[in-house]
Formats: C-alpha cells, structure tokens, sequence
C-alpha cells in the first residue's frame, strides 16, 4: 500500500523531513531572501530539486553558480558546499540524501 507523506505550502523559511529510512532521506526546504547556509561538507550524496526561485551553489573554491526551477544539482558525499539564496524571491526545493 502506498504511504502518502504531506510537505508544507508556505513562503515562510522552513526545513522539514519528509521522508526518512536507513537508505534516504528527503526534506523540504524553503530558503528566504537573503539566507546563505555556513560551508559545510556533505554527510550523503545529495540531490537537490529547485522547484522554485534561484538556488546559489558554490563548491569547494569554486566559483558560485546559480540554479533555477527544473534543475537538479548532485553533490557527491564529502563535497564542501556553500549553498543560498541571493535571489528577492523565495526558493523552495527538495534535498535527497543517500549513503549518509
């Protein structure tokens, strides 16, 4: 039988889980204005789905580059990460993680 799980419809900052076993895990995400996460490495192989707004993503000591709706950005496990929203609109996006 399928397990219908809910996520939040809000422009409001929010992470939530959605989803969670020893395989995956899923949360929701809505990043406001002006928000930037610190540098961090990766715990999993991520997966990132911008589903709305502009996602900034720098890797490593790369350059930044931005992200838009129907994109997918994979970071491999390890990777240190820096990732915002510089946008004047709220992004909302999916973040899978697997091999945490």
């Amino acid at each position: 039988m399928a397990k219908i799980m809910n996520y939040t419809l809000t422009d409001r900052e929010i992470l939530e889980n959605i989803f969670k076993n020893d395989n995956l895990l899923i949360n929701h995400v809505v990043v406001p204005p002006g928000k930037v996460f610190p540098k961090h490495p990766t715990d999993a192989e991520v997966c990132i789905i911008i589903v709305r707004g502009e996602l900034q993503v720098a890797l490593e000591d790369s350059e930044a580059s931005f992200y838009k709706p129907g994109q997918l950005v994979n970071i491999p496990k390890g990777t240190v990460s820096e990732l915002g929203n510089t946008g004047a609109e709220p992004t909302e996006l999916f973040v899978v993680k697997s091999g945490f």
